[in-house]
């Protein structure tokens, strides 16, 4: 119960923080998006963290070899989250994705999205990776886990700030203006592949 109740608590700040910091929180689009964004959080987001709290062990050693772990994590859910994305982009799959697209981009927008896609792609990519080394015998050190908890959120956060965070490249802010590019995230593995990796240049400074 410790492990969820501080999961739940570090989430909560780095996003909602992140929102306070960015966001125009009287401006219309950004107050759906925070309406949205907390309902998946209610129904999506904290039933998780006590499943999972539940689930995943709670272990205070390796706490350098967890470290470690931390860019599987990122490239594993780079990975996972652009094969979740990108079919949200077809025809078939559009109507649970287009709540994601529509109006103003900010902050809030991180997690405003329809619960299944939430579920499925945004809890999933934070945790696959987890899973998978848990499924191989490596558990990762419980304070460690509480920095990836921090790491994702403000990641996401981060890369929806349309460029009002320093640290915001406009990868994914490109992704929201132009659609077909940048569907994963982090190191953007996949789309470096198979050629939708765009930077925000010369090309694209008046989107």
């Amino acid at each position: 119960m410790h492990s969820s109740l501080m999961i739940c608590l570090i989430h909560f700040v780095c996003y909602w923080g992140m929102v306070a910091i960015y966001d125009d929180i009287c401006k219309g689009d950004c107050a759906i998006a925070m309406k949205n964004s907390f309902k998946n959080q209610l129904f999506g987001t904290f039933p998780f963290i006590i499943i999972f709290s539940d689930y995943y062990p709670i272990y205070y050693g390796d706490f350098l070899l967890s470290l470690g772990y931390l860019p599987i994590l990122v490239v594993t859910g780079d990975i996972y989250f652009y094969i979740c994305h990108r079919p949200f982009h077809s025809k078939l799959l559009w109507q649970f994705h287009k709540t994601h697209h529509t109006g103003t981009l900010c902050v809030a927008k991180a997690l405003d999205a329809d619960l299944l896609e939430h579920v499925v792609a945004n809890i999933g990519s934070f945790s696959i990776g987890l899973f998978i080394l848990q499924y191989f015998g490596y558990t990762m050190n419980i304070y460690v886990l509480y920095l990836w908890v921090a790491i994702s959120t403000l990641n996401t956060c981060i890369s929806h700030s349309n460029g009002q965070c320093k640290y915001d490249d406009c990868t994914h802010y490109l992704h929201h203006k132009i659609r077909f590019c940048n569907y994963g995230t982090g190191f953007y593995i996949m789309d470096r592949l198979f050629n939708s990796h765009i930077l925000k240049n010369k090309k694209f400074l008046h989107l």
